[in-house]
């Protein structure tokens, strides 16, 4: 499941590979799209995990290391 931390993310990574010039915007399109149809699939929702699991890691390892938890 996508998150809204995580979609925020996402969108913020991509405004800026097509502000600073990475990417163009039919690009980001045709991966949203790519994306979406791999979502729908039997792999989409192991993949889904493993990026949240990620995430939550790395939210936790980013607040022990500032002290935050407890």
């Amino acid at each position: 499941m996508i998150t809204a931390p995580l979609f925020i993310i996402f969108l913020l990574v991509a405004f800026g590979m097509v502000k600073w010039g990475g990417t163009h915007p039919g690009v980001l399109a045709f991966g949203a799209v790519l994306g979406l149809s791999l979502a729908s699939t039997t792999l989409g929702g192991p993949i889904l995990d493993g990026i949240e699991t990620g995430m939550s890691a790395a939210l936790s390892a980013a607040a022990n290391i500032a002290g935050g938890a407890r």
